[in-house]
């Protein structure tokens, strides 16, 4: 998936969590948090929008790991809570990266390529025939996510 739709879905599935009786403290952070979380899995890559960032550690964790291993892994996301218990963080902001990062792994689990979820292992996570990444169908599914969001966000917020 595009760095846009992992965006918009790291927000949708924000907004279901919300919508489904779930609370933080600090929306703001929360939906920031969310979607820089969305980003961090491809960190991995170095064409991607968090990669073009910091060419040199994506470039060594691309070396190191590959493209949809390490950094879409279940142990990745174990390290990270890890990591979170650690810092004085708000929770929000901890909560926030983590489902955005979980969603960044499901949203890839839907493309012909999967992930490595179970990383070290190298059994892959994926659909058969999945979306194409940048093709129609992840298009439309784009469109679908931002439709929901504006949909949650008028009856959540108005």
């Amino acid at each position: 998936m595009e760095g846009k739709t992992h965006i918009v879905g790291s927000l949708a599935a924000g907004a279901l969590y919300l919508n489904l009786g779930g609370a933080v403290g600090h929306e703001a952070l929360f939906f920031g948090s969310l979607a820089l979380g969305a980003l961090i899995p491809d960190i991995d890559h170095t064409g991607s929008l968090i990669g073009r960032k910091v060419p040199l550690i994506d470039n060594i964790i691309n070396t190191v790991f590959g493209h949809r291993s390490f950094t879409h892994s279940l142990l990745f996301l174990v390290l990270a809570f890890f990591l979170f218990q650690q810092t004085s963080w708000p929770k929000d902001i901890e909560l926030g990266i983590l489902m955005g990062m979980f969603s960044h792994m499901v949203l890839d689990m839907l493309t012909k390529q999967g992930v490595k979820f179970l990383w070290p292992l190298k059994i892959e996570i994926g659909i058969p025939g999945g979306i194409r990444t940048g093709g129609a169908i992840e298009q439309g599914f784009f469109i679908v996510l931002v439709i929901y969001l504006c949909y949650v966000g008028f009856h959540f917020y108005l």
